[in-house]
């Protein structure tokens, strides 16, 4: 074999084309497997936000269910303080009649 300068020029561009062509092929099978894995995560995110999304209106809807089973207890209390002979007081049924709404309203702002 002869070694002369026009041989290792040679061979310098070989070697010099095939890494290059060697590092795209590395570049785009790692993009690839990239893109896999963020779509990947990108799923596992969607599915757990759905989860969530849909525990959510679960306990939503059960704390509404509650508060409807809760709710016309109120007013029946109201009602009957207003009936009671014993208290012909106006102003104890506004106390009342207070204390109902503000009972509503921290019912509502619990939901």
């Amino acid at each position: 074999m002869i070694i002369d300068a026009k041989t290792i020029t040679l061979t310098l561009v070989i070697v010099a084309v095939a890494g290059y062509f060697g590092l795209q092929f590395i570049r785009q099978l790692t993009l690839s497997i990239a893109q896999e894995n963020h779509d990947a995560n990108l799923q596992m995110d969607m599915t757990e936000e759905a989860k969530r999304s849909k525990r959510q209106r679960d306990a939503d809807a059960a704390a509404s269910a509650a508060f409807e089973k809760v709710e016309p207890l109120l007013p029946a209390s109201v009602i009957k303080a207003k009936v009671n002979p014993s208290s012909n007081d106006t102003a104890s049924s506004e106390a009342l009649r207070e204390k109902s709404e503000t009972n509503s309203d921290l019912a509502a702002s619990m939901l």
